[in-house]
């Protein structure tokens, strides 16, 4: 069942409807039912997979809350078996299995790698008693297998999660109209933006097959199109799927914060996949860095500077798939921290917010242009079908290159400005529901016009899948 489809739709108004008439304990069990029944239509092999992990999961956390010898061994065992049913499927998935002829008709269970992470998070926050064991198995189901965030996240924590479960939960009018501006931007930025966007990349040609019948310019555009179409795609996601659990009451972390206006490069990843970048902070940057530091005795030297940065991008890589291509762009984007983290070492630095203007634009330039770069390198990994990401960098960079453009591809532009525009509103006012603020007028104003909008796209043709339920 695809999130954008009338039969998702229906789906969420018939679990809205019922939800609403029982009382809160009640809510978390049909909230469950209505999850497995959502994962299910997808595969019911896919729900066992999701069934078993939970299980796995809910009994082994019980292992880790005395206090014994053997606690951190029980916890990497648990850790590992997590890690050991994803990489099985990754890899069952991955070009060199096939390669090798060692794939089998086991299928990558959509969603894997997101309640994967929730699952270790919640066995490592447990073993540093950050929070009890769930009481009832009912409310850890249903923490991992939430349908709103089932296919691509947010990855959510247990200590934010199973408290919001715990009580009972109040929808009011103002939730309801933060939950619908969430959904309408959500379905702008997938539809209208990133959906017209990948239209025009045709990925067969933009990472395979470009050779030589394609200016240098084209591949700029391709390229631009493809970070504005993956950004807008699952930044459509996330708010759509956001809005869906707040009718519910339940409120899920924000994913993106317009990654795209980003000064450096922590910004950066405080700003791109927000929920993702936080687990590898605090899962592998910093209990890596910790480690380094006390194995050196100061966090001021060589290896604390490179390893942590260099393994958590790595990770980063492997996680979204194995291959080299992924693994270049997270080291990629390791090597990029690296160089700002060795400049903040010997140099004074000023934050980005008391720099003056032209420098925080400069920063924004910088941060984008090597973003866009490293995406070669993710495409090629995720998408590309065997396409050659130093080809692709070749051939931007030489200037026979620079002919046969069509004037015509300068309409892949307004899809552009129009994600930095709401992106710029929203960063201006720091507020993702700017709209709701407007008086009435303009808010009908606008709510009209993007229903003509969502109207005028969606006609000829179904949405195109979320990149990100691939994962």
């Amino acid at each position: 069942m695809e999130i954008i489809s009338w039969q998702f739709a229906l789906f969420v108004s018939v679990v809205v409807g019922v939800y609403y008439a029982l009382p809160h304990r009640a809510q978390n069990y049909w909230l469950l039912i209505a999850s497995y029944i959502f994962y299910l239509t997808w595969g019911w092999n896919f729900a066992l997979v999701l069934a078993c992990l939970t299980t796995f999961n809910f009994l082994w956390a019980r292992l880790l809350t005395p206090d014994h010898s053997r606690r951190r061994l029980w916890l990497w065992i648990g850790i590992a078996a997590n890690v050991i049913l994803l990489s099985f499927f990754k890899l069952n998935e991955s070009e060199y299995a096939a390669r090798f002829g060692l794939t089998t008709k086991f299928l990558l269970p959509i969603g894997l790698a997101f309640y994967t992470l929730q699952a270790i998070s919640y066995l490592v926050d447990i073993y540093n008693k950050v929070l009890p064991p769930a009481a009832h198995w009912a409310d850890f189901f249903l923490y991992l297998s939430y349908f709103p965030k089932l296919l691509a996240g947010p990855i959510e924590r247990a200590r934010n999660f199973l408290p919001t479960l715990a009580k009972p939960r109040v929808v009011t009018n103002e939730t309801l109209a933060k939950a619908t501006a969430l959904i309408v931007i959500g379905l702008i930025r997938k539809i209208v933006i990133a959906d017209v966007l990948s239209q025009f990349i045709v990925l067969e040609k933009a990472w395979v097959g470009w050779g030589a019948n394609y200016s240098t310019p084209v591949l700029i555009l391709w390229l631009l199109s493809f970070a504005f179409a993956l950004y807008n795609d699952f930044a459509g996601y996330t708010g759509i799927v956001r809005g869906v659990s707040l009718l519910f009451g339940i409120e899920l972390a924000a994913n993106f914060q317009q990654p795209y206006l980003s000064r450096n490069f922590a910004e950066f990843w405080n700003r791109w996949h927000i929920s993702f970048s936080h687990w590898l902070r605090d899962y592998i940057y910093f209990p890596l860095s910790r480690w380094l530091a006390r194995l050196t005795g100061s966090q001021r030297n060589v290896l604390s500077v490179i390893v942590p940065p260099l393994i958590t991008m790595a990770a980063s890589g492997a996680w979204h798939g194995f291959n080299i291509y992924t693994l270049i762009w997270g080291g990629l984007h390791g090597v990029y921290q690296i160089v700002e983290r060795v400049w903040s070492l010997y140099f004074p630095v000023t934050p980005p917010d008391q720099q003056p203007r032209w420098r925080q634009a400069l920063g924004m330039l910088i941060v984008f242009g090597f973003t866009v770069l490293a995406w070669v390198a993710f495409a090629m990994g995720t998408l590309g079908n065997g396409g050659s990401a130093f080809a692709f960098w070749r051939a931007i960079s030489v200037s026979a290159h620079w002919t046969t453009f069509g004037w015509e591809y300068l309409l892949v532009f307004l899809p552009i400005v129009f994600s930095l525009g709401l992106d710029a509103i929203q960063n201006h006012y720091r507020d993702e529901v700017i709209f709701l603020r407007w008086n009435h007028f303009a808010r009908a104003l606008l709510f009209a016009a993007a229903c003509l909008l969502l109207f005028i796209f969606s006609v000829g043709g179904a949405p195109r899948v979320f990149v990100y339920q691939g994962f």
